[in-house]
């Protein structure tokens, strides 16, 4: 229960719920049903993209597009990528979650997320039918600053660092590379310790090779152990 505490909640008050309307249940349960089956019929092709990401698509190419160092065009590919999406917003997640494991910032993340959800083109179109072109390029003048800026001040607030000490599976990785990192402390890869490394190996901000003392077999194991964390 306590490494599920989401999923106990929601039985929980789902079977409050069937004590109190059983009738609400019942719809409750008709609504999950509908997005079960939305579910398996989109996340099968999001997760085809993510492994075609992960073969295809190397981390250096990530970094040089959606990382800290891509500016102001790391921010507008963030928006485009979000624009020319399709699906609902959750299938956005596992995309986002491969991004970021591969190097991406974490407010180009948001600004991903957030133009998937209110600036994507099929809304567009179809605000452009009911409400006129006119509202629709207004708006979207006005909400793609207003995302761009979201993604800023997110950035500055949560860090990689944060993700990865609230995520389990982070963590594990974390250790797992620091145990076939030397230990020695020695520095040269530019941080205070083998473990500090270890996390930012973990986060995509670095590549195994930032550690001057790991032979090629050390290198390719913490590759393996990266992949995988993905799969």
């Amino acid at each position: 229960m306590k490494d599920n505490k989401e999923a106990t909640v929601t039985i929980f008050a789902y079977l409050c719920v069937l004590i109190y309307s059983p009738s609400l249940f019942l719809d409750s349960l008709r609504i999950i049903s509908f997005y079960f089956i939305e579910m398996l019929e989109i996340l099968p092709a999001i997760f085809i993209i993510m492994g075609l990401v992960e073969v295809w698509v190397s981390r250096e190419t990530i970094l040089g597009i959606f990382g800290k160092g891509a500016g102001i065009k790391g921010r507008f590919a963030s928006v485009l990528v979000g624009s020319f999406s399709a699906g609902p917003i959750y299938a956005a997640f596992p995309v986002c979650y491969t991004l970021l494991k591969k190097g991406s910032a974490v407010y180009n993340i948001v600004i991903i997320l957030s133009a998937w959800a209110v600036v994507k083109v099929p809304m567009l179109i179809v605000e452009a039918q009911f409400m006129g072109l006119s509202f629709m390029g207004i708006r979207y003048i006005y909400t793609v600053p207003a995302i761009i800026l979201i993604g800023i001040i997110t950035g500055k607030v949560i860090s990689k660092e944060y993700i990865v000490k609230n995520s389990n599976k982070e963590g594990l990785l974390v250790e797992k590379i620091n145990q076939v990192l030397p230990g020695n402390n020695c520095r040269a890869c530019g941080y205070k310790s083998c473990r500090y490394s270890a996390e930012k190996i973990a986060e995509g901000d670095e590549s195994p090779n930032v550690c001057v003392s790991l032979d090629e077999k050390a290198k390719n194991s913490i590759e393996e152990l990266i992949e995988n964390s993905l799969q």
